[in-house]
């Protein structure tokens, strides 16, 4: 009997182990399929550098479907007020210095009272510095604006894919999960009848 239970113990944890393997592998398969798609919509077929599109990409896949698609609307929010606050800035006080450091932390402001996902206000000052520094380097309020247009293109492309393969993906997955919560669960309670 007590061997029974070690062998069952042992059994559950290397399910649990499996499980998280599986999870890992289900993540990476997913961010492959996503930076791919990305890597050929952005760099083979427009022709331009698919850096925040893959890194977009990577932010947004999630193993969850509901969480990848919480992701992508915090990440185009926060990308948006960034913009927008980059622009704004330009606008009002010019591309300076301290006029990009102020614009990052109004950027995190607001990105704090509107979207309420700590972990993403991270990315309005990021946006803020990528739109206002060419625009401080070519003194170029255009540079700016064009930074702006691309850099939401790319993430609105490389979120957009990551949902779109978690979608494409979900019930992929989903059958091989019930049959391993199945074994797990009838494993659980022969252990307990057996006491």
């Amino acid at each position: 009997m007590v061997r029974l239970r070690a062998a069952t113990k042992t059994s559950y944890r290397l399910v649990l182990l499996l499980q998280r393997r599986l999870s890992g592998l289900r993540y990476a398969a997913r961010m492959l399929v996503s930076g791919a798609i990305v890597w050929l919509i952005l760099s083979v077929g427009m022709k331009i550098d698919p850096l925040w599109g893959l890194i977009s990409a990577v932010v947004v896949t999630e193993v969850k479907l509901e969480s990848a698609r919480r992701a992508f609307v915090s990440r185009l929010l926060n990308t948006l007020i960034g913009c927008l606050v980059a622009m704004l800035f330009l606008r009002l006080v010019g591309a300076g210095e301290w006029s990009v450091l102020l614009a990052m932390a109004a950027a995190t402001i607001v990105s704090s009272d509107l979207v309420k996902v700590p972990v993403s206000w991270r990315i309005a000052p990021i946006t803020v510095a990528i739109v206002m520094l060419p625009a401080y380097r070519a003194h170029s309020p255009q540079a700016a604006m064009a930074a702006a247009m691309q850099r939401t293109m790319e993430v609105i492309i490389g979120s957009a894919v990551a949902v779109a393969v978690s979608h494409a993906t979900a019930g992929m997955f989903r059958a091989k999960k019930l049959v391993t919560r199945a074994r797990i669960d009838s494993a659980e309670p022969l252990s307990a009848d057996r006491k």
